[in-house]
């Protein structure tokens, strides 16, 4: 484990310098810095699962959850993001070039290489990664560039596929992942340059399982999504996360926090009132603190999590009370789980959640809960989970009101260099973060 951990924070440290291609080619492996495909898959899967957490734990949050007030950007352009009139097309370059550059061209490299090698394992977690980020980009973004997007100079102005379309692809990933997965490895082994998982074929297959259930609650495909959760997670040991070693390669919170922008971004008084409301002060402690370097959550080894045993739980206990009013006792036991779960990821312990939940305003036993009740407790659940933003979005619960204006954004404006160079995307005056839903969501 030792030597694991090294080699992470050694490609980590790298990574975020020049990329983990420079690291291997000092070694010799990749002489020609313009021919990545000369990289073996086993020092390519690394660069780009950190690159994903990075990504999901960087802008994909920062600006999700500042949106629905988890946090609240108050200092330089944080506090105009907060006020929603910094949220300019430029402000999302990052978040573009990040999927597609670093991690969508990577992912399309690495499965040249597992598809002419035949890695089959190597193939599965490909193609969940890559729904995973699919899924997160379209999700803000709608619309989006995919069946032509990376092709070079043969689509250089990229057409646009309609966000049910990208889901459909996203579903279709996911499935051949669970097919590739479910069948031989091939010649080489997954082992610990999987950095979610250490090359642990089950927990992928959970991961998948995971993301479908995700997905599905957004299409409403409610029965589906119950079916796909009890097949994912059996406990938040199998989440689909990265660990980031220590202060040298530290996670996208801390690294904000400490590299000149302590302050620019806090915590939100609408969340700390929930919090205060429902007496929850034991989260609410762990959560409550500036934002630097010795908040107790935002550590350098933050565990970043893509998806959660706790997200599942708050799915089969949403699910459960749209199809039975009231909910069952399998919805009613879901829903505990997922709070225990949450107040097992602040550091939390039985005694903190049992005080907590003997409160009858947040168990009000079997037979008794509702949608508000169990959307309230997983938005406090996804803290810093950029995910919350689509369960606001397709629930409304809690209910926001807007920091400035009328209305809460309700997507991302595309990135301004897409507006600048791609030919067919749409106009810059065509697109609203005020009213222009994405597809799910209309």
């Amino acid at each position: 484990m030792k030597s694991i951990n090294k080699f992470i924070v050694t490609c980590l440290a790298v990574f975020m310098l020049v990329s983990c291609e420079s690291y291997i080619e000092g070694d010799g492996i990749n002489s020609d810095p313009n021919n990545p495909t000369s990289v073996p898959i086993s020092a390519q899967l690394p660069a780009f699962q950190i690159q994903i957490a990075d990504m999901t734990g960087g802008d994909f949050c920062r600006f999700n959850c500042m949106l629905i007030q988890q946090v609240e950007g108050v200092a330089r352009q944080w506090s105009s993001f907060n006020q929603y009139t910094g949220l300019t097309p430029n402000r999302f370059d990052g978040g573009w070039q990040d999927v597609y550059e670093n991690v969508l061209n990577e992912i399309k490299i690495a499965r040249a290489d597992a598809v002419a090698n035949g890695y089959n394992h190597h193939q599965g977690i490909l193609n969940i990664m890559e729904a995973y980020t699919i899924q997160m980009a379209t999700d803000v973004w709608d619309d989006m560039p995919y069946t032509d997007a990376l092709q070079g100079i043969d689509a250089i102005n990229p057409t646009y596929d309609t966000q049910a379309s990208i889901y459909a692809a996203m579903y279709a990933l996911l499935d051949e992942g669970l097919a590739q997965l479910a069948g031989p490895g091939g010649p080489l082994s997954l082992g610990s340059e999987d950095v979610f998982y250490g090359g642990n074929v089950d927990n992928w297959s959970a991961a998948a399982h995971a993301l479908k259930a995700r997905a599905f609650m957004k299409d409403k495909n409610y029965a589906g999504a119950a079916s796909e959760a009890q097949m994912a997670f059996g406990d938040a040991s199998q989440n689909m996360a990265f660990k980031y070693p220590d202060v040298n390669a530290a996670g996208p919170w801390f690294r904000f926090n400490v590299s000149g922008r302590e302050g620019d971004i806090e915590f939100h008084p609408t969340m700390r009132g929930l919090l205060e409301s429902l007496n929850d002060t034991d989260r609410l402690a762990v959560m409550d603190g500036t934002f630097n370097a010795s908040h107790p959550y935002l550590v350098a080894d933050f565990l970043q999590e893509m998806v959660t045993f706790r997200e599942m739980q708050f799915i089969l206990a949403e699910t459960d009370v749209r199809a039975n009013a009231g909910g069952t006792q399998a919805g009613h036991d879901a829903y505990l789980a997922g709070i225990r779960a949450s107040f097992a990821r602040f550091g939390l312990g039985d005694a903190e959640y049992d005080a907590y939940v003997a409160q009858p305003e947040i168990d009000p036993g079997v037979g008794n809960l509702t949608l508000e009740l169990v959307m309230t407790q997983k938005y406090i659940a996804m803290y810093l989970q950029q995910e919350a933003y689509s369960d606001w979005r397709r629930t409304g619960i809690p209910a926001l009101e807007p920091v400035s204006g009328t209305t809460i954004p309700v997507r991302w404006n595309y990135s301004a260099n897409e507006y600048l160079f791609n030919a067919n995307s749409p106009d810059e005056t065509e697109v609203s973060i005020y009213t222009d839903k994405v597809g799910w969501n209309r």
